[in-house]
């Protein structure tokens, strides 16, 4: 018996392989071994009233729920992305970094002491896997001194860009905000001297929570954008003294970098130095010779 192949019987073949393959896939992953990639903050200490981010990344998840629970609780605290049951002080944050490595966090908000204790994130497969995390709210806020640091490149040639960073650190927590200032000046995007050339990005690190980072940075720097740059934080609080510092940068060009070369230079690289050197060496050498030969003279 003779069989036909047609476009349909074609496109009805390919379909079932592919259906095949796909489902194949799945189970093949679900037959994968989930793991837990460490984090270095499974010990997080907040101190009381802030956020607390306890951090769960898990490898080849699949379709497992895993489960949030305070080890020495019963009950767990979330299951999946749901919160087992309505908690306004917690919650979860989950989302897939790419198609191999989940994330599902606790986030718990205005912690307090009670909330200290270890904690598990679990998954239930051919056996239960855990990963612990340890979490101390403190009662009273660890003494921290305010402070600001400005880093960045101080010397930068014409129509490079520069890169300016500022950290400020606040006693209870990240000030509100940070501004730059140029020659005295506030620095506004808008204006036409920074317009389509200057770039402010601010963050706050969510592992302290009582830093404020901001980056200034400018393209295509001219002669005119030379000066001192400062960077200042604006306090959380009105009785709290603002935080300032500076940094001096230079663009160079041709003469400024000649001027630095020469200032780095040995003094025996100074042609006219060189040359008084072997003029009072030659001088040197013929005194000596004088007196060998009267030396010798005496002697005789």
């Amino acid at each position: 018996m003779e069989i036909l192949f047609t476009h349909k019987n074609i496109y009805q073949h390919f379909t079932i392989v592919l259906v095949l393959f796909i489902i194949r896939g799945k189970a093949e992953r679900q037959q994968l071994i989930p793991s837990f990639i460490p984090d270095k903050t499974n010990h997080v200490v907040v101190n009381r009233g802030d956020t607390a981010i306890l951090k769960c990344k898990i490898r080849n998840l699949g379709p497992k729920a895993p489960v949030w629970r305070k080890v020495s609780e019963f009950f767990p605290l979330s299951v999946g992305k749901m919160m087992y049951a309505p908690n306004e002080e917690m919650s979860i944050d989950y989302h897939e970094n790419d198609p191999i490595t989940t994330s599902i966090n606790l986030i718990i908000k205005r912690a307090n002491p009670s909330h200290s204790g270890t904690y598990e994130c679990q998954i239930s497969a051919a056996e239960v896997y855990t990963y612990h995390v340890n979490l101390t709210v403190l009662r009273h806020p660890i003494p921290v001194q305010p402070s600001i640091r400005l880093t960045g490149t101080k010397y930068l040639n014409a129509y490079q860009r520069l890169n300016l960073t500022c950290n400020a650190t606040g006693t209870l927590r990240a000030p509100e905000a940070i501004d730059w200032f140029f020659d005295g000046n506030l620095i506004d995007e808008k204006n036409k001297k920074w317009r389509n050339r200057v770039v402010v990005s601010n963050f706050i690190p969510e592992d302290s929570g009582r830093s404020f980072i901001s980056q200034l940075t400018v393209e295509r720097v001219v002669f005119e954008d030379a000066g001192i740059y400062v960077c200042r934080s604006s306090a959380p609080s009105i009785n709290t003294d603002v935080e300032t510092t500076s940094i001096n940068v230079h663009v160079l060009g041709g003469d400024n970098i000649t001027k630095i070369k020469r200032e780095g230079d040995n003094t025996q690289n100074d042609p006219q130095q060189r040359s008084d050197s072997k003029a009072s060496s030659r001088l040197g050498s013929d005194f000596y010779l004088i007196l060998m030969v009267i030396f010798s003279k005496t002697l005789r």
